[in-house]
């Protein structure tokens, strides 16, 4: 009997991509109240076959926040359980570092108009605030990603060996 997967029956796996950003005068963190979910959650989605990690979530951070970001370093990776209820597949959530934003750009986010029946809030949230307002996976998610950055742990985001930003020449 072999331990290995057959080549040709890899399971099915959700891979999400979600943006870490923070405040520079509050060290608040932003998060988006989607219209689908009781708690705020980072922005940011699912990854769309045979894209780019980079690129999904520098869409999706676009289609909720209306940021453009240039993502290059994961901070975290959060394996997911199978959800029954949702119907989602297991699978991983990654938490790409988007950065520190001035209290200027901060205070001039705004819901986009196309995602406003996705997104009913932009909220910014420190991390003494994230207890009761978060569900803990997310607040326990978002921690260590805060941990990581502080540190310096970033990990560089690649596609097959090259930096996410570089793009192959055709």
């Amino acid at each position: 009997m072999r331990n290995e997967i057959e080549h040709d029956q890899h399971p099915r796996r959700r891979l999400g991509c979600v943006v870490l950003i923070t405040r520079e005068d509050t060290g608040a963190v932003l998060t988006v109240q989607t219209t689908y979910k009781d708690r705020p959650i980072l922005p940011g989605g699912g990854a769309k076959q045979g894209e780019r990690v980079a690129d999904a979530a520098a869409r999706e951070l676009l289609e909720e926040t209306g940021l453009t970001r240039d993502l290059t370093h994961v901070l975290a990776v959060d394996q997911m359980e199978a959800n029954e209820t949702t119907g989602a597949n297991e699978g991983l959530n990654l938490v790409l570092d988007g950065g520190v934003l001035t209290a200027e750009e901060a205070e001039a986010l705004s819901i986009p108009v196309k995602a406003g029946a996705e997104i009913r809030e932009l909220v910014w949230l420190k991390p003494d605030q994230f207890a009761g307002k978060l569900a803990t996976y997310q607040a326990d998610r978002i921690g260590y990603a805060l941990d990581a950055r502080e540190a310096g742990h970033g990990l560089p985001i690649l596609f097959i060996g090259e930096p996410a930003g570089v793009r192959a020449a055709a």
